[in-house]
């Protein structure tokens, strides 16, 4: 290695070397992915709040004080303001999620456009706090409104601003070279794409070069492209010389990754092309953690099922009634899913479709039957209400609040022949909401279902209470934005 290291001072490029500059890979159309729809954004992909953790943590702790400082120096000499610190918490989540939310929608993220958002979300935390003070009997002024509509604003404008400089600075700063398959070129750039914090500055596509490539050659491109990580693939590992050049721009500073691990760390997802069976050796949370955890997580499930169902039956009574008056038919919908280890339940669901004909009774994808959507079965999915009664699974034991969603029986028979690996997903309780659900709605396709086994998968991995609350966090923001 030593000696390798010591031909990369005098290496020059070599007259068929790959693009080694931004322009001339843009020259190269053939290895350009497709821009991503709007429709195919996730909420994840694009947050309109800081990512850096301690700017997150700092912008969030100021909108709470912007939300509850009016009222405290208003009643600075007496304590009454103390009760008003709950509502507070609700509404900075509140606030904070509609910003994304609304932000994620407008077309311009500028200053109008945050400006747009801010002062929505300002004005529901304000109506927020002053709903909670006539309640618990603090007194609540209109000037006190108006200063905190104006603090909050201000925070959440200032939140997005953050958030555009910090995407300009990571993509300045996080230059990404790629060695490997054009398939996979294609895939990571469509992914750096959607997720703007990171710049493609060059890549090295082996299966469609001529001639092999050398690696003092391959080292010389990265070092030109300025690259500050390189990502190499399955077949880019395969090769000893591209993987001892690799080891040597890592002595020299650059970060190098492997495709898994980039996806998994900037994108979390796994790439199953990538896949192999030694990838499965880790320990899996809800199967190899004690019993006392998995009891635990089980009667915290029961626990806030328990406690949301209850919450949402007037919710429940008012949809079965609009569904039995605009259409006939039972407001319930039970249909056989496959659950933990293969085996089947009935799920739960409040009927969003016109009953099945004879020529729709064999199972389908969601998106297929679009046709028999209901007009008051189309509101209840848009805010995801129509799954409100799976909280009764979750008590019965079928479901988890949190997991790969169930999917019905002739459709996973066909997947299972489709997809390497998908049968493995089965291996913990299905959940009433999860990773792939929050990222990508309906699977609508194989196609679509491979997107989201790639979630699954990476949830059985990093499964954690950290990641259970991201995905509470999303489900919320999913709700709001009407995704369903």
């Amino acid at each position: 290695m030593s000696g390798a290291a010591g031909q990369l001072k005098p290496i020059e490029p070599e007259p068929t070397q790959l693009p080694q500059r931004d322009s001339e890979l843009a020259r190269a159309p053939e290895l350009e992915a497709s821009p991503p729809e709007a429709d195919d954004r996730s909420l994840d992909d694009m947050p309109g709040w800081p990512v850096t953790r301690l700017v997150s943590w700092l912008l969030t702790l100021l909108l709470a004080v912007s939300i509850l400082g009016p009222a405290a120096v208003a009643r600075a000499d007496r304590i009454e303001w103390f009760v008003l610190l709950v509502p507070t918490i609700l509404a900075t989540l509140g606030s904070r999620a509609l910003f994304e939310v609304i932000g994620f929608a407008v077309a311009d993220r500028g200053p109008l456009g945050d400006l747009g958002a801010a002062l929505p979300s300002a004005l529901v935390a304000a109506g927020l706090m002053a709903a909670s003070s006539a309640i618990v009997g603090v007194r609540w002024s209109p000037a006190i409104g108006v200063a905190t509509t104006t603090l909050a604003s201000l925070t959440l404008i200032a939140a997005g601003a953050a958030r555009g400089f910090e995407i300009r600075v990571r993509l300045a700063m996080r230059r990404v070279y790629f060695i490997g398959s054009w398939e996979s070129r294609r895939d990571l750039a469509g992914e750096l794409g959607r997720h703007h914090d990171a710049t493609l500055v060059g890549a090295t596509v082996l299966d469609r070069r001529p001639e092999p490539v050398s690696g003092p050659a391959l080292a010389q491109a990265v070092v030109s492209s300025r690259a500050t990580v390189v990502v190499l693939d399955g077949l880019a590992m395969r090769v000893p010389e591209l993987v001892e050049a690799a080891s040597i721009l890592n002595l020299r500073g650059l970060r190098i990754r492997d495709l898994v691990s980039y996806y998994e760390h900037e994108f979390k997802k796994i790439p199953l092309a990538e896949l192999s069976p030694t990838w499965f050796l880790f320990d899996i949370a809800p199967i190899h953690r004690r019993r006392p955890y998995r009891s635990l997580r089980r009667a915290t499930d029961i626990g806030l099922a328990a406690v949301l169902l209850l919450l949402a039956a007037p919710v429940l009574l008012l949809a079965a009634i609009a569904i039995r008056v605009t259409s006939r038919g039972p407001a319930l919908y039970r249909q056989r899913r496959v659950g933990k280890e293969g085996e089947e339940f009935i799920l739960l669901k409040l009927r969003t479709m016109v009953e099945r004909t004879e020529a729709d009774a064999e199972a389908a994808w969601a998106l297929s039957q679009a046709h028999r959507v209901t007009s008051v079965g189309r509101l209840l999915r848009r805010f995801r209400l129509d799954e409100l009664p799976q909280l009764w699974n979750v008590i019965r034991g079928d479901l988890a609040l949190i997991g790969p969603r169930p999917e019905q029986l002739p459709i996973v028979a066909e997947l299972t022949r489709e997809l390497p690996h998908y049968s493995s997903r089965h291996c913990i309780r299905p959940g009433v909401t999860g990773w792939a659900q929050v990222n990508l709605g309906y699977g609508g396709s194989v196609e679509g279902t491979v997107a989201k086994l790639q979630r699954d998968l990476y949830y059985m991995k990093h499964h954690s209470l950290r990641l259970d609350a991201l995905i509470v966090w999303l489900t919320v923001k999913a709700v709001l934005a009407g995704r369903g």
